[in-house]
């Protein structure tokens, strides 16, 4: 398979990607989900070592429209955009109806109430089956949390660090968390809860960056003008090189 910017991008689409993370969690086999996005495409870039980190995913997704459109302008490829946030409220859904058991770490502890009130409310069936752990614990305190999830067992870790924290939590700990299915899930928590509104029509545009700069200009408006201008050189670069070589 090409690689995209030096990425195994996961090619197929959501379903196809559900499907084959419940058959490796039947087959015992521990799976790791990374999504990429133009934040992690510019923090890589800048970083070998975070580019090593967000290279280490069994399953890289293309988490919006401008990773999907670098993949059909380098290698011709129609895949679809799989929105992290989207992906996870997908698996919640998929663990209550097959009884898998999750566990949601990071993010403070009055969001991980809501997260778990919205489940007993809408998922009734999961009550007995899901653990919480905030992200605001001491770091050297870290192995007891590790020894948390172990203990637990998850089919699905849902892990909402900010990037690279997260990366660097799944890759140091995967082999002892006992977990199926590690996804990092920045601010998903937000969007299953209601706080974050995704439009189709924005995603359908790749226009979420611009709704969330408007929304918070103040944090956002430098992010999104450096990894823009970034993802535009890269694809641009990378557009070239594919020439090149098919040329040969």
């Amino acid at each position: 398979m090409k690689k995209l910017f030096g990425y195994n991008l996961y090619l197929q689409d959501r379903a196809t990607l559900i499907q084959e993370l419940k058959h490796n969690i039947a087959l015992g086999q521990t799976s790791t989900v990374i999504s990429l996005n133009t934040l992690k495409l510019y923090q890589g870039s800048r970083s070998k070592y975070l580019a090593s980190l967000f290279q280490s995913g069994t399953h890289i997704i293309p988490d919006g429209q401008s990773i999907a459109l670098a993949e059909y302008l380098v290698h011709g490829n129609r895949i679809s955009a799989i929105s992290g946030a989207e992906l996870m409220v997908e698996l919640i859904k998929e663990s209550a109806r097959c009884g898998y058991k999750i566990f949601f770490l990071g993010s403070p502890r009055e969001l991980l109430d809501r997260v778990s009130a919205k489940i007993e409310k809408d998922y009734p069936q999961l009550k007995d089956k899901v653990a919480f752990q905030d992200g605001y614990y001491d770091v050297a305190h870290e192995g007891e949390v590790v020894s948390k999830i172990a203990d637990f067992e998850p089919d699905f870790l849902f892990v909402a660090f900010g990037s690279p924290r997260k990366e660097e939590f799944i890759i140091k700990y995967h082999s002892r968390l006992n977990a199926k299915v590690i996804m990092g899930v920045g601010g998903s928590y937000e969007y299953f809860v209601g706080d974050v509104k995704l439009d189709p029509l924005t995603k359908k545009l790749g226009l979420r960056w611009l709704v969330r700069t408007l929304q918070d200009p103040a944090r956002l408006a430098k992010r999104y003008a450096v990894c823009n201008s970034y993802f535009l050189y890269a694809l641009i670069r990378e557009m070239l090189y594919s020439r090149r070589r098919s040329a040969y």
